[in-house]
């Protein structure tokens, strides 16, 4: 009689996976997301309250646990390889996700509901939430909230991994199974100067007329670079790139006092600018939208106070 076939040997994922439920740390997964923020070993150690030494060992051990190097090492700092940058991602979701149940228990401890969680983009918080914050706990006092300002990918890698309930960011380009997105305010690229800038008081502009100013650049995946660029493009020009990069409202004031100096912004910046330092250049004929804010959330999983805010906001977005 034929002997029954041997079962198939583990395959390589299977056995990894079994290794890091059994030796796998959650300092580990600790050291792992500090690096990727710090790109410093020793910034790093001081992050997770560890002595460099020890944080040299415990990354050692985790890269022989999973037999591939996650940082290269160089005279300036680390860089993070390809597996480093997957795994940190899902080190921050573990440590989001244990946040968030550490929150429920701690509601059920207190018999309290838990609070929601609520991830944004500066731009949201500032022209989206922040108006409508006052009314929602007028009318809602008992209403118990966490909100947490992030980039893009850190909101929708947070509400994948269920750090966030509900996030508001600019609508994406695609959208995983069961999310569902509602846009509540539409935007578009403006160009801003201040006061002093030679083109402040014309009446009518063309980009053409600024391209000789400096430009203080956005990176080129933001959405109002790619309105800038496209801008341009049709114009058959390129603007002339100032020194300085930078998206700060904070840092803006003190560039844009130079007389030449002029920055693309979407139309809900201006929301956090002093207007009194400066202005929105007056360009004709500059069709320049960008993507709208809006609500992205998981369908499916909508507890009455997440179906209270999102019916909210949308409230809100359409009596704007």
């Amino acid at each position: 009689m034929a002997s029954s076939a041997a079962p198939a040997p583990p395959s390589s994922s299977f056995s990894l996976h079994e290794r890091l439920l059994a030796r796998l740390r959650l300092r580990h997964l600790r050291l792992v997301d500090a690096l990727a923020t710090h790109a410093n070993l020793r910034r790093a150690a001081e992050a997770v309250h560890m002595s460099q030494p020890a944080a040299t060992q415990m990354l050692r051990e985790l890269e022989a646990l999973l037999d591939v190097p996650l940082f290269e090492r160089h005279a300036r700092g680390m860089r993070i390889t390809e597996a480093g940058r997957l795994l940190a991602a899902h080190a921050r979701m573990a440590i989001d996700a244990l946040r968030v149940a550490t929150d429920g228990l701690a509601a059920l401890a207190a018999q309290e509901a838990r609070p929601l969680r609520i991830g944004a983009l500066d731009a949201a918080l500032a022209s989206v939430l922040q108006p409508a914050l006052p009314r929602l706990l007028a009318q809602h006092p008992a209403l118990r909230l966490v909100i947490e300002e992030g980039s893009s990918e850190r909101l929708r890698t947070g509400l994948t991994g269920g750090a966030f309930d509900i996030v508001l960011l600019r609508k994406p380009a695609h959208l995983e199974p069961g999310q569902r997105f509602i846009a509540l305010r539409s935007d578009r690229m403006v160009v801003i100067a201040s006061a002093g800038h030679p083109a402040a008081r014309r009446k009518r502009l063309r980009l053409s007329d600024l391209v000789d100013s400096r430009w203080i650049l956005p990176p080129p995946h933001f959405a109002v670079r790619q309105a800038l660029d496209a801008a341009w493009a049709r114009e058959k020009k390129a603007p002339r790139e100032h020194s300085v990069q930078t998206l700060s409202p904070h840092v803006l004031r003190s560039l844009l006092a130079q007389p030449d100096v002029v920055m693309p912004v979407p139309r809900t910046l201006l929301d956090r600018v002093d207007r009194s330092a400066v202005v929105e250049l007056k360009l004709a004929q500059l069709d320049a939208p960008i993507e709208p804010l809006g609500l992205l959330y998981r369908s499916g999983d909508d507890s009455p106070v997440k179906t209270l805010l999102i019916d909210f906001l949308v409230g809100e977005a359409k009596g704007a």
